[in-house]
């Protein structure tokens, strides 16, 4: 490019000293460089001059030979050929092998793109995308969102979250469509396995509980073929427009403070902002989408996302690394379970089984004071499971257990017994509160925790 600089400069009829002067060279250079051939296209004449720079390379004796295996075997690879040169006396190295493959291949050629617009109501499209926050503060945050983008208006939602799970895209669609005010034709999503669990082609096999939702919800689900972003490309513009529009763009005093923001930012970027792709304002152009939204066909104050499960030998079914009890009646077959916000409902059919609250008081498992007779039916058994029921309630009442056990040998289960009876006439929350006073001040006995339930006063540290 230099050298075509100076020859248009003395094209143009500046003299030898000017043109070195502007383009920085010598003036015995700009004398070299016009005696040269004009200059049509830069790239050939820098191909042109870096061929004839240095010693010939050892693999030129070998090109004709190579171009006839590439033209047998196009598809051989470069190793291959350089296992084939080296038995025909090649002495040089590999790059200059590679090297001149790639010459002698061409590039590959481009898969050409074919845009298109979306008609109103037709596309949506939906991706994850994360952000290192800094606060005012100097602290850090790795902030995960879900966004999503109606294709013909270009209206956005982006939702915060705290994972990429299979029940967060669940969550985070419904949160998209309610602010839409309806759900488009198809909506277009990339390959992940929460979404995605096998591919074969056209083939695709949808992840169950992400199947079930799109069912239940009432639209058509799209994966892009792999490898292919420009299938999606609204939705990756949508990602970077995001990061650099608003987490850029803006600073934050902490968490509360970027979820205001954020708010704001979809005012402006939805009411105020004028698309490049449209040159109207997304809500200006939802307006002649609204009308083409359809209704989702479930509650999104309520829905809740399925799952199937075999029930186990001990007749509970396992979630998340949680358990609910279902009933021993049940081993060995599926269940549904449905998982909402606050509870979990197990049905067999159209059969309603139990619900339990999702998040077990004792963090592991969950069985309803109705369901607890099920698992006292053994009666040799029955002491240690009553023990066990509420040895899980906390670690209080684990440390409880073991102490009734040692300082009451001969009858802990009495002691157990009546402190079961407890749990049934006030439920697992008091008995746990009073499992953990009892603890901290040291008595252990059944009479104890009943006057901490009865209200009679703090209990006094005994021996």
């Amino acid at each position: 490019m230099k050298r075509l600089e100076i020859q248009h400069l003395r094209g143009a009829g500046l003299g030898v000293e000017r043109v070195a002067e502007q383009a920085e060279v010598s003036p015995r250079t700009v004398e070299r460089v016009s005696a040269e051939e004009p200059i049509e296209d830069p790239q050939v004449a820098e191909a042109a001059r870096r061929a004839g720079l240095g010693r010939p390379s050892k693999v030129d004796a070998f090109r004709v030979q190579i171009a006839a295996w590439l033209l047998a075997e196009p598809e051989l690879q470069g190793i291959a050929i350089l296992q084939r040169l080296r038995d025909e006396g090649y002495g040089g190295g590999k790059s200059a092998v590679y090297d001149a493959l790639k010459e002698l291949r061409g590039l590959p050629a481009k898969e050409g793109i074919v845009r298109f617009e979306a008609v109103a109501g037709e596309f949506s499209q939906h991706d994850f995308g994360e952000y290192t926050v800094r606060y005012q503060d100097g602290t850090h945050e790795r902030m995960q969102f879900f966004g999503s983008r109606l294709k013909f208006s270009r209206l956005m939602r982006v939702r915060l979250v705290v994972d990429q799970t299979t029940e967060t895209v669940c969550h985070s669609l419904v949160d998209a469509f309610a602010y839409f005010g309806g759900m488009p034709l198809i909506c277009v999503f990339d390959n992940p396995r929460t979404i995605v669990t096998r591919r074969a082609g056209k083939r695709i096999q949808w992840q169950e509980t992400f199947g079930h939702f799109c069912a239940e919800c009432g639209f058509a689900p799209h994966a892009c073929w792999p490898r292919r972003p420009r299938e999606k490309g609204a939705v990756e513009n949508l990602i970077g427009f995001v990061q650099t529009s608003f987490f850029k763009a803006y600073q934050f005093k902490d968490r509360r403070d970027l979820e205001e923001k954020l708010e704001e930012w979809h005012r402006w970027a939805n009411d105020e902002r004028v698309s490049r792709a449209t040159d109207e304002t997304p809500r200006a152009r939802y307006m002649l989408e609204a009308p083409r939204l359809t209704p989702m066909q479930l509650d999104p104050s309520g829905f809740t996302l399925r799952h199937t499960r075999i029930v186990r030998t001990d007749g509970y079914v396992e979630l998340e690394d949680r358990r609910y009890f279902a009933g021993f009646e049940h081993v060995g077959q599926p269940l549904t379970v449905r998982v909402g916000e606050r509870e979990v409902a197990l049905w067999q059919a159209t059969a309603h089984v139990a619900t339990h609250p999702r998040v077990p008081l004792n963090g592991r498992y969950s069985i309803l004071p109705e369901q607890r007779a099920q698992v006292l039916e053994k009666s040799g058994a029955r002491p240690y499971v009553k023990r066990q029921l509420l040895a899980d309630l906390c670690p209080a009442a684990t440390w409880y257990m073991t102490e009734l056990r040692h300082k009451r040998p001969d009858r802990w289960r009495e002691d157990v017994d009546k402190i079961f009876a407890l749990l049934e006439e006030h439920g697992e929350g008091r008995v746990r509160d009073a499992l953990v006073e009892a603890a901290r001040v040291g008595t252990v006995g059944a009479e104890y925790l009943e006057a901490l339930l009865l209200g009679q006063g703090r209990l006094e540290v005994r021996s």
